[in-house]
């Protein structure tokens, strides 16, 4: 599967799964809070009802005019919401001092003349029911969720036996507790409206939910696709890259992770061509080098076979040259190639620089006295530092070689060490001629020769100094090259001291 799918389901099955728990922890949130609301009005309601009860208990003294009635019962234990709007509530005139309160029921008690017996409670009972305008009463009172108990907490009303979570109210007249309401608990929504508002607030919750998770997957979409789509352009340029085509780019313009792969990939996509081009040129500049000698040597081979020249000591020495030239120039190749490969051979040890030097120079004193070219040299007494002896006798001689051959005569080659706190520092400087300040920096680029001032025509493949800078990487040191003041070049090499 590829990246994008795997993405966008990782990020929608995230915010699925965000949303669900937030959709069924609400919704049980919502019920649980929903049904402490009704509990809390079905408490306020029964402390209401309570008082009203009280209010008839203290009319007859007794609470025989409920037990003898079962509409009352019916009344008092059915299962819709205690306070019913529908009911029109009036008040009773109180005493002095005594607050106005909105009472469930309105009804005249029985004349206090006549005597409180059993029909009389029945026909008080009646009374009350009369106003509350039911016809359709519920059968049984054991289906309803409450019950009264009188003082002696028998069970006026209701079931018998009674769970633990029960809310109830005492119902005291002048101060002497007479009875108990006592609401049963109701663990689920009955009455219509509650239902109805609950469902509303379910559908408007999915609903919500639905769209949350509509916006979450345009969301994980967008996010994918931005995600993505500098990856894919990472793929699709590293399978140009793969192709050859080196001069691909990306154009990622993140300050992210991808976008600092990005910028390593233009870095190695301008690598391989900057490489490559130097391949090529390499190819065509050995192909160019290896073709002067060949051609003279075919020339003077020709020359003699057609009897244009004779084949004497001179012609000899001219042939001789060339294979000279020639053999240099494939060792140069071949020393070059090795440090491309990385199997040029090192065998470090610790040595003394000076020793180094003076065994190089002993070596080119004598051609540069008949070059026309003064000497000069600054070296410290003793230079301890580790590295090869045969590959920094080789770098110095590549040094020596190119400004024996660039120097004009009469001129001066001037060469000085010196210690530093790590590192010694070895100086090559020579006179005129110059270079051109805009060459510096690729004087150290194989094959390549400063055509004005430093002229071809004084020999050389143009590779020596680019040995000269393989040599010093390999002993982890530095190279560099700028104007000197002699008129001519100078070179500075930069070798770390043994510690």
């Amino acid at each position: 599967m590829k990246i994008f799918p795997k993405l966008f389901i990782a990020f929608a099955a995230s915010f699925l799964a965000v949303i669900a728990l937030m959709v069924v922890t609400l919704d049980w949130s919502f019920e649980q809070g929903f049904l402490k609301y009704i509990h809390e009005s079905e408490v306020k309601e029964l402390e209401l009802f309570a008082s009203e009860l009280e209010d008839y208990y203290g009319e007859v003294q007794t609470w025989e005019f409920i037990r003898v009635n079962p509409r009352i019962a019916d009344v008092l234990l059915n299962e819709r919401r205690l306070f019913d709007q529908n009911i029109i509530v009036t008040s009773r005139e109180t005493g002095p001092g005594k607050i106005y309160r909105r009472y469930r029921f309105s009804f005249s008690p029985p004349s206090r003349d006549n005597k409180l017996n059993q029909r009389n409670f029945q026909r008080f009972g009646e009374g009350i029911t009369s106003r509350l305008g039911i016809s359709e009463l519920r059968q049984g009172i054991n289906q309803g969720r409450l019950t009264l108990l009188d003082e002696n907490g028998e069970v006026v009303l209701g079931i018998k036996d009674l769970p633990k979570n029960t809310m109830k109210v005492t119902i005291k007249h002048r101060d002497k507790e007479v009875g108990t309401l006592v609401l049963l608990p109701n663990p689920d929504l009955s009455e219509q409206i509650d239902l109805q508002f609950a469902e509303a607030q379910q559908s408007t919750l999915y609903i919500s939910a639905l769209v949350a998770l509509l916006v979450a997957a345009i969301i994980s979409l967008i996010f994918t696709l931005n995600f993505t789509g500098p990856i894919r352009k990472l793929a699709t340029a590293t399978k140009e890259l793969i192709g050859g085509e080196f001069k691909t780019r990306v154009d990622i313009k993140n300050k992210d992770e991808i976008g600092k792969l990005s910028r390593h990939f233009n870095i190695l996509a301008k690598t391989l061509d900057k490489n490559s081009a130097s391949q090529k040129q390499w190819i065509a500049d050995i192909s160019h080098e290896l073709r002067t000698p060949l051609a003279i040597l075919k020339s003077e081979i020709e020359a003699i076979q057609d009897g244009i020249r004779n084949f004497d000591k001179e012609t000899l020495k001219s042939l001789s040259n060339e294979v000279t030239r020639l053999n240099s120039l494939v060792d140069d190749l071949y020393e070059l190639a090795l440090s491309d490969i990385g199997a040029m051979k090192y065998q470090m040890m610790d040595l003394d620089l000076k020793d180094v030097l003076k065994e190089t120079l002993d070596g080119y004193k004598e051609r540069y006295q008949q070059s026309g070219i003064e000497l000069t040299t600054d070296i410290e007494e003793s230079i301890s530092i580790v590295g090869d002896h045969q590959r920094l006798g080789q770098l110095f001689t590549n040094l020596l070689e190119n400004s024996l051959r660039y120097t004009d005569s009469p001129g001066t080659l001037a060469i000085s060490t010196s210690n530093e706190a790590d590192h010694v520092v070895i100086i090559v400087s020579d006179s005129a001629p110059g270079i051109d300040p805009k060459s510096i920096d690729k004087i150290f680029d194989r094959f390549y020769r400063e055509e004005l001032s430093r002229s071809r025509e004084k020999g050389g493949a143009g590779i020596g100094l680019s040995i000269c800078a393989a040599i010093v990487e390999a002993h982890s040191g530095s190279i560099s090259a700028r104007a000197s003041n002699l008129g001519g070049l100078l070179i500075e090499v930069k070798l770390n001291k043994n510690q």
